[in-house]
């Protein structure tokens, strides 16, 4: 014996309500996970961006050390780069 669903009185609206509403709470869902998704790279790019600042600033004051330390050391390699860099210059 098969029934016909199209003979049945309300099936395909009740079907049809039914389908909308899993097909929300999926959506719903979805957009869940993408915000978590986001929150979650948000705090690791702000981890990664905290890490390379501190990084950043160390390799800075690192260099103002020896820079202090050794200020004829850095005299003499900036006229040595300017002169090579002015020797190029110079051949065009």
């Amino acid at each position: 014996m098969t029934t016909d669903i199209s003979t049945i009185p309300g099936t395909t609206e009740n079907s049809k309500e039914t389908l909308t509403r899993e097909f929300k709470g999926i959506l719903g869902k979805a957009d869940h996970l993408l915000k978590d998704a986001g929150h979650s790279v948000a705090e690791e790019l702000s981890a990664t961006r905290h890490a390379i600042a501190e990084n950043a600033c160390g390799a800075a004051n690192a260099t103002d050390a020896y820079v202090r330390a050794n200020p004829w050391k850095i005299v003499g390699i900036a006229a040595a780069a300017g002169a090579f860099i002015g020797a190029l210059i110079s051949r065009r």
